[in-house]
């Protein structure tokens, strides 16, 4: 009996052995399952993490506000687009002194299309960009899609022109989906043949065969172009009027002050005169080629009148009155001032002025330049133009 406790003994001592390893062994396998879950979800944090962070890189993207080139950006109406932004943006010159500059049309619903750039990657081989100096959206092949036409300014960067100047001149030729396609070839064969790169001179260029098409829209090309370059600190609004019986409007410049006065822009033989005025008012007979600039002050007033032919203005009669002496004004006896009245360097009284001066422009028929507070901004001008027949 003694024998048989000894072996019931050791077979206890079996079993509580073996329980004791298959213990440890599963706690083992528990940790490393343990460890293994544990480095997946880390893992899976970090990838989570990326994910979210491209995602806001990607919601925030876009170009800065101080490269936005903001005389060079418009409101425009582009076929068959509609109302869109166009948007011109400086290059990031501190990344690549060498980039160009980027152009964006800018949907209503957020939609954001970038222009094509010249070169690879959007990088010039051998020239910094200056400026752009000129941005037009004509329908130069006629197809009823508007295209694009962006003029440029550079300077080689080494060798011996460092320090000049050059245009150039791309070209964007639009479609049915409101896709805007470069035109390399076109482009650089209308910078070959051209010395002098306006929107004027490449749509000329583009013209050829088609002479009657592209005269009939220079003047709106010319209207934008000269638009573009107008300082805003200068010209508080703009006016289209018509002094003469044709179809293309008179712009009207109004300046930010009387010093500065008023600016009549026309177009004749494929140019803009310029005609300016003395201080802010002036009347014009519609259609009727007849402009009054009519203005003064502390009692030195005047009349001119100015006749159109030709689409240029010329002034065909002058008359000025008010006090000798301004420091000693004289009143009669309703207390009106006392003036002297002088037509075309003849003196005469206020009667006769009156009768010399509606000789020339019926003041009946007159009508004011423009209304105060009433005039277009630069942007809602050129679109004005660009929208006409």
């Amino acid at each position: 009996m003694k024998h048989n406790t000894k072996k019931w003994q050791a077979s206890l001592l079996c079993i509580t052995l073996c329980g004791i390893l298959t213990a440890c062994g599963s706690g083992k396998e528990s940790q490393a399952e343990d460890m293994k879950n544990s480095e997946t979800i880390q893992i899976n944090e970090t990838d989570m993490g990326a994910q979210q962070e491209n995602g806001t890189e990607k919601e925030t993207g876009g170009m800065e506000e101080n490269r936005l080139i903001g005389e060079q950006t418009f409101e425009v109406t582009l076929e068959p687009l509609g109302k869109v932004t166009f948007a011109s943006y400086r290059p990031d010159t501190q990344q690549n002194p060498l980039g160009d500059a980027l152009f964006e049309i800018q949907e209503a619903g957020g939609k954001t299309t970038a222009l094509e750039g010249i070169f690879e990657n959007n990088i010039r081989a051998n020239e910094k960009f200056n400026e752009v100096e000129a941005v037009s959206f004509p329908d130069y092949n006629g197809d009823g899609f508007s295209d694009i036409i962006i003029i440029c300014n550079y300077s080689p960067s080494s060798g011996p022109d460092v320090g000049t100047g050059y245009s150039e001149a791309r070209i964007y030729r639009g479609n049915e989906d409101g896709l805007f396609t470069l035109e390399r070839e076109l482009s650089e064969v209308t910078n070959s043949a051209l010395a002098e790169k306006t929107v004027q001179s490449v749509l000329g260029f583009l013209g050829a065969g088609k002479q009657g098409e592209a005269q009939a829209s220079d003047w709106k090309q010319a209207y934008m172009e000269h638009l573009q370059k107008q300082d805003p600190e200068e010209w508080q609004g703009y006016q289209l009027i018509y002094l003469n019986d044709d179809e293309i409007p008179e712009l009207v410049e109004i300046g930010t002050s009387e010093a500065t006065g008023c600016v009549i822009v026309t177009y004749a033989d494929g140019m803009l005169e310029e005609t300016r005025l003395g201080r802010l008012n002036f009347t014009y007979i519609e259609r009727g080629g007849l402009l009054c600039n009519s203005d003064g002050n502390m009692d030195r007033y005047y009349d001119l009148v100015y006749h159109m032919e030709n689409g240029r203005l010329t002034q065909i009669a002058a008359g000025y009155y008010g006090a000798e002496d301004n420091s000693r004004v004289e009143f009669d006896a309703d207390g009106n001032p006392v003036y002297q009245y002088q037509w075309n360097d003849v003196q005469m009284s206020q009667e006769e002025y009156e009768q010399k001066l509606n000789a020339v422009y019926d003041t009946s028929k007159a009508r004011q330049g423009y209304e105060w507070d009433g005039w277009l901004s630069r942007e809602e001008a050129a679109e004005a133009v660009e929208s006409m027949e």
